[in-house]
């Protein structure tokens, strides 16, 4: 098994799992078939393996159900999080202004953070699924908004916490019930950021959290 033509073979045996992965290249390694053939074959097993991880919900709910309304919900969120910090520069900062406005980039840092967790830990094999579902929306809405690239950022606040989220999902990091409440609790507060249609779609939106509290309990295990 040597030349260019084996080498993308071994390449492409890397999608597989590993036990996959060597139990395919020993095959290889003693038939007589070409490279070509052999690519084929790799290609074609990595292919089925993938396929057969969408039988399950859980792809499906991790990048249809959360990633991609989750990354406009929470760009939304994003917005007027940093627009409330913009209103503090146009009128006389008070004390329960102030308060709104950390409590909104509070909320935002813990939703992201956890759709984040909820998308790597309910289906940590097809992450770059969800991956392609929250970036899709955050790039057609970063080219279609009305300033710079920079004043653009503000809508992406919510992705580096969803960033740690997903790290700590992918980590099989299991919350204790008492944090996993809390973040489900706080999708009681998105009428603080949004209002009438905009909450109603944001509580939608919060299942995860409920999720993550259903099961912290039934494992009744620290992470």
């Amino acid at each position: 098994m040597t030349g260019a033509g084996w080498y993308c073979v071994e390449a492409a045996a890397g999608i597989l799992g590993a036990l996959d992965r060597e139990a395919v290249l020993g095959d290889l390694a003693e038939s007589d078939c070409g490279a070509l053939r052999a690519l084929w074959d790799v290609l074609g097993l990595a292919a089925r393996r993938h396929l057969e991880l969408w039988v399950n919900w859980r792809p499906w709910a991790a990048s249809f159900g959360l990633a991609l309304p989750a990354s406009l919900f929470l760009m939304g969120c994003s917005v007027a999080a940093s627009r409330g910090f913009d209103g503090l520069l146009d009128r006389p900062v008070t004390a329960s202004l102030l308060g709104i406005s950390l409590l909104r980039m509070l909320l935002l840092f813990c939703w992201g953070w956890m759709a984040g967790f909820a998308a790597g830990a309910v289906s940590r094999r097809t992450l770059w699924a969800s991956a392609l579902a929250c970036a899709a929306p955050c790039l057609i809405c970063l080219s279609e908004w009305p300033g710079n690239w920079v004043s653009g950022l503000r809508l992406l606040l919510f992705l580096a916490p969803a960033l740690w989220g997903v790290w700590r999902g992918r980590q099989k990091q299991q919350l204790e019930s008492g944090w996993a409440t809390f973040l489900a609790a706080t999708g009681m507060l998105v009428p603080l950021m949004w209002d009438k249609g905009g909450g109603l779609y944001g509580l939608g939106l919060l299942w995860p959290g409920w999720f993550l509290v259903a099961t912290a309990r039934r494992r009744g295990k620290p992470a």
